[in-house]
């Protein structure tokens, strides 16, 4: 049997949970492999182009995870999730006002999707809209608690909107509640954390 007919005699079930299980386990190629697979087999399947897009903004790939994500939304056009995750691809290829849009989107289909929210925050933040970023953050927070993304970015807000007392009670509350494995956002978060403990220390003197 080639190759071919080997892929061939698959179902596009078995491709879409060959890739699921290549993704949770972090081989980003492999899953896109599968997930193409899958896709000569059922390509006015969502799911699998969602998850294709997905996996191609892992790999760095947000051009091309974009054009995944909207081929997914012209198949279905009111999956919340795949408007977020797009989102998240614009957002990382600086196209801010694009990325708030979608996550507009997502939130109106699934307002209580916290993930979205602390990704509009982050947009606006981006954009050096702090008010809006924090109102984004806030309501991530108000659903999830413990969003770690939403901590980090409300106290991030919070500094450049010079309130310094505040920031510093939200970025402490990050580093009690992160976890351990999000090294780089703690990093961050301490630099940022000293950074207003020194200058509210110079606004005593």
């Amino acid at each position: 049997m080639s190759d071919e007919d080997f892929k061939n005699d698959k179902t596009a079930l078995f491709w879409l949970k060959r890739g699921n299980d290549s993704f949770i386990a972090g081989n980003f190629e492999d899953a896109l492999y599968s997930y193409d697979n899958a896709l000569e087999l059922d390509p006015e399947n969502s799911k699998i182009w969602d998850n294709r897009g997905v996996v191609l903004a892992d790999l760095g790939w947000h051009s091309e995870a974009i054009e995944s994500f909207e081929i997914a939304l012209e198949l279905e056009p009111d999956n919340s999730r795949t408007w977020s995750n797009m989102g998240v691809s614009m957002g990382a290829s600086s196209r801010f006002e694009e990325a708030i849009n979608c996550f507009d989107r997502a939130l109106e289909l699934n307002p209580e999707d916290d993930e979205a929210w602390g990704n509009r925050g982050t947009a606006y933040f981006s954009m050096a809209q702090y008010d809006e970023a924090l109102k984004s953050f806030d309501n991530s927070l108000k659903i999830n608690p413990n969003n770690p993304g939403a901590l980090a970015g409300r106290g991030s807000a919070l500094r450049f909107l010079r309130r310094y007392e505040e920031a510093s009670d939200a970025l402490e509350k990050f580093m009690k509640k992160a976890p351990k494995d999000l090294l780089h956002m703690r990093e961050e978060a301490w630099a940022i954390l000293l950074e207003i403990r020194l200058i509210m220390g110079r606004e005593k003197e």
